[in-house]
């Protein structure tokens, strides 16, 4: 447990130490967008979220063969990590998530290391937060 305290200790620290306000509200409205996604396609087809996903990649300017790749890629991953069917369209949504917090903290100059430690700490502060329900 001690070790799960220290990641979310330094995952907070950094995010003190590099991020403004508006940069911490700019996450939240991240994590709002997300959470509405998922509250609007509680069972997304492929269809679906590849739609959800380029209109993000699009109103990004992101160009169509990145958005492809991406798509590919993120599919690729959700059947590397053993899902089926039906969970992968969700697990691809929660890429994009992921994806979006990752790339607005190298924006703001995060290291990979100080992005991963952010990301371990917001995992496991979302599993100890889904463990204490």
């Amino acid at each position: 447990m001690t070790n799960k305290f220290d990641v979310k200790a330094q995952a907070r620290d950094i995010l003190e130490e590099t991020l403004d306000m508006e940069a911490v509200v700019y996450l939240g409205k991240i994590s709002e967008e997300m959470q509405q996604i998922f509250a609007n396609n509680p069972m997304p087809s492929f269809s679906e979220v590849a739609r959800i996903v380029t209109d993000y990649f699009v109103s990004d300017g992101r160009p169509a063969d990145f958005i492809e790749d991406w798509l590919t890629t993120a599919d690729e991953h959700s059947k590397s990590r053993g899902l089926d069917e039906e969970d992968r369209p969700k697990a691809i949504l929660s890429d994009l998530g992921v994806f979006r917090f990752m790339w607005f903290l190298k924006e703001r100059g995060l290291t990979e290391e100080q992005i991963n430690i952010v990301l371990t700490g917001a995992v496991q502060q979302a599993t100890g937060a889904q463990d204490d329900e």
